[in-house]
């Protein structure tokens, strides 16, 4: 699902995706392959707006519904963190991974894709994020 939001409606716009997500995935008896993800289309000018494709990767091809659309995610080379803890602290983790690609001759995409392994109502100082930026 792809969605235009801002820094103050966020969460409340992950969170309802996720369910409605979740609810064409029972509709049409398909089992979830991963966590949830946000694929940030464009992280380092978040400023501006937020732009995210949100979804779950799943074994089978599903049928879209509403502003729900099937995708596959293209092969790419990335870069990849595992983080645990709150998510306030991932501003620090991008810096890294940025520098990262940079000393070893890569160029960022501009995207990035936190997938989230955490339940509801986990403490801030538990929750485990992948981090994936694709590079070019």
């Amino acid at each position: 699902m792809e969605i235009r939001t801002t820094v103050k409606e966020i969460a409340m716009d992950i969170g309802r995706s996720f369910m409605e997500i979740e609810t064409l995935f029972k509709e049409q008896n398909a089992v979830m392959a991963d966590v949830p993800f946000v694929e940030y289309l464009n992280f380092e000018s978040m400023s501006e707006g937020i732009h995210m494709i949100i979804g779950f990767k799943s074994a089978k091809v599903l049928c879209g519904k509403g502003n729900i659309i099937a995708i596959t995610i293209p092969g790419r080379k990335i870069v990849s963190c595992l983080h645990k803890g709150n998510y306030t602290e991932l501003a620090s983790l991008y810096r890294e991974m940025q520098e990262w690609i940079a000393a070893k001759g890569y160029k960022s995409s501009g995207a990035s894709i936190e997938y989230y392994y955490s339940k509801p109502g986990t403490s801030e100082e538990e929750l485990v994020t992948k981090v994936e930026m694709p590079v070019l």
